[in-house]
């Protein structure tokens, strides 16, 4: 990785965050679909919007973009990461991988969560909470990913 802390984050970020969203659509789209998409289930509106409204979603529809965009995304979130980075935890780049995770967690997947799939799609509670519970395992692998390229802290101290 370049020395450059800033540019360090950045590269670290945009590809921590397109691994995520692979392994999230391969979560959401594959392995939990049979639940989280089953009509017995899901509200009508999220089945809808993901699968039958046009235009489909950008990720359905133009995969490559939808990349690009996760890139770009993931530069940012690898901006502030290398902002906080020093006051994640100190030591091991996994615990401040997981720290970041967890912020992320409680900033960004609670809200979406509430927001969009149950508030304006109706989506049942324990779906939601399956989600919740997915974005656990996409934001630690963003997270744990993005502090293991990053590499050593910035700080000067050695820790």
């Amino acid at each position: 990785m370049p020395e450059n802390k800033w540019l360090r984050g950045i590269l670290s970020g945009a590809i921590a965050f397109v691994v995520a969203n692979v392994i999230s659509n391969i979560l959401f789209f594959h392995l939990f679909s049979g639940v989280l998409f089953d009509p017995a289930f899901q509200s009508e509106k999220v089945i809808a919007v993901l699968f039958e409204m046009e235009p489909l979603p950008l990720m359905f529809s133009n995969g490559l973009l939808y990349l690009a965009i996760a890139a770009g995304i993931g530069m940012i979130h690898g901006l502030v990461f290398v902002y906080i980075e020093p006051v994640l935890p100190r030591g091991k780049v996994v615990r401040r991988g997981v720290a970041f995770a967890a912020i992320l967690w409680g900033l960004m997947a609670l809200y979406f969560e509430f927001h969009v799939p149950f508030n304006m799609f109706g989506e049942p509670v324990l779906l939601v909470m399956l989600e919740l519970l997915l974005w656990v395992i996409v934001l630690l692998t963003e997270g744990i990913l993005l502090s293991l390229l990053f590499g050593k802290r910035r700080s000067t101290d050695g820790a």
